[in-house]
This record gives C-alpha cells, sequence and structure tokens, in this order.
C-alpha cells in the first residue's frame, strides 16, 4: 500500500512537471519542424559526442514512462472530446504567440526577409486570423509559411560547437548548444518568465494557460514520439540520431 502511495505521488509530481516544463522544447518549445525531425531519412549512425550516454539512457526510460503514463491519458482524453475545429485552433493560437522566439531566431541570422515573412504573418494571422485561431496568411503567397527558425540555429550559424548531446528531464533530446538556445528562447517569449506579459495574471491564470498550451500541443507530440519508439529497435540512438541531423542541416540551411 505505501509503494503504491509512493508510485502515485510520484507519478503526480512527474506530471506537474512535465505540465509546468514541457513547452520549453522539443525538442524545444516546438519551433522545430517536428515532421522533418521524426521521419527525415537519417541514414548512416552520425558521428554524435555522447559521453553522458549512461545518464542520457536513464533520462530517456524516465520521460518514456511520463508520456506513456501522464501524456498519453491527456491526449487521449483530450482528442476524445474536442472537436478537429477545436485542436487546431488552439495550436495556431499558441504557435502564433511564438512569433518573438522565430523573429529573434531570424534576425539574429541575418535573415530580413524571414523576419519581414514572420512579422507580416503574426500581423495578419493575430488580426484577420482573430487572435491567431486561423491562418488566413497561409493563402497569401508573400506570407506563405517559412521555417522556424530558433536562437539555437543561430548559435550554430555563429560557428558555436554544439557539444555534448543530452537528454533533458522531461523536455527530451537536446546538445549544449540548443540547451543555451532554449534557455534564450524563453527569455523572448512573451508567456514565459522572467520577461512575461502575463505576469500580473496571477499563478492560477498562468497555470491554467500553461495547461492549456500543453494539452493544445500534446497528441501531436505523442503521436510522433510513438512512431519512432514502435519502428526502431533502439529508440535512444533512433532519436539521438534522427535529433542530431536534422538540428545539423537546420543550422546548414
Amino acid at each position: 500500500m505505501k509503494n503504491f502511495k509512493f508510485k502515485q505521488s510520484w507519478m503526480l509530481a512527474g506530471g506537474l512537471a512535465l505540465l509546468m516544463g514541457w513547452q520549453v522544447s522539443v525538442a524545444a518549445e516546438s519551433y522545430l519542424s517536428e515532421e522533418d525531425f521524426y521521419y527525415e531519412d537519417i541514414g548512416a549512425e552520425l558521428d554524435i559526442y555522447d559521453p553522458f550516454e549512461r545518464v542520457n539512457r536513464v533520462t530517456f526510460e524516465l520521460n518514456d514512462f511520463l508520456y506513456d503514463y501522464v501524456m498519453e491519458p491527456i491526449a487521449t482524453v483530450y482528442t476524445t472530446i474536442a472537436p478537429d475545429p477545436v485542436e487546431v485552433a488552439a495550436t495556431n493560437f499558441f504557435d502564433n504567440l511564438k512569433y518573438p522566439v522565430r523573429l529573434a531566431g531570424n534576425l539574429l541570422q541575418g535573415r530580413l526577409r524571414g523576419a519581414w515573412v514572420e512579422t507580416g504573418r503574426f500581423a495578419i494571422n493575430s488580426t484577420v486570423g482573430l487572435a491567431g485561431i486561423r491562418r488566413p496568411a497561409d493563402r497569401i503567397a508573400a506570407f506563405a509559411p517559412i521555417p522556424a527558425e530558433d536562437i539555437g540555429q543561430a548559435f550554430g550559424a555563429w560557428g558555436i560547437g554544439e557539444g555534448p548531446y543530452l537528454v533533458l528531464p522531461l523536455l527530451g533530446p537536446s546538445n549544449v548548444r540548443d540547451l543555451g538556445g532554449l534557455i534564450a528562447d524563453r527569455a523572448v517569449n512573451p508567456l514565459k518568465e522572467p520577461y512575461s506579459l502575463i505576469r500580473d495574471w496571477g499563478w492560477e491564470r498562468e497555470l491554467a494557460l500553461e495547461a492549456t498550451e500543453f494539452i493544445a500541443t500534446s497528441p501531436s507530440k505523442l503521436s510522433l514520439y510513438n512512431r519512432l519508439k514502435g519502428e526502431s529497435i533502439d529508440p535512444y540512438s533512433s532519436m539521438k540520431n534522427g535529433f542530431t541531423q536534422y538540428r545539423r542541416s537546420a543550422v546548414e540551411e
């Protein structure tokens, strides 16, 4: 009985931590193209510096447990009760709010056209698109979607090495350079501390917003994660290889 209560408490604590931390990355606050991330043809094993593999594998197993026993039940309930248009609207809304991160990623790399396109998309989707729940900018050729940029990519473009591979608790695959990028991404995200624009809302409303964002984005992340996990003999190595190749390609493009 004590062991059962301990497991329940541990799962609850893990779930709350997952709720608060998931949006910091996917890898990374979802600024990556996840379709590319999971389905890119990764080919031969890459040369990846992984001195913390033993710890990384333990963290990977912990994340896997939380995805199965926290994320999956939440995603299942959400997709069951929410109509498809509601799911799409919620995803669009939170993606639109991440405009400052994409803008910073473009500006730090000198991508002025990308910054212009992201700004135009944000203006159109925030007004005509009703606060971003719709994406009318997709139908305008000059403001068609472009690959999302983040600050980790900017660091790579500046010549900063990726450093050791890391698996972050609750947040998934990363490396030292991208971890620094995640911290910087969070700093320019208007919904995150330390410069959050909603700090006066009170912790209850902030938590509610975090929870809504987590729930709205969990089905797509979980679906992609499970496909990778189910098709790989060694999911850890497959994810490490796929993540690293995608990030290297994103930096080089």
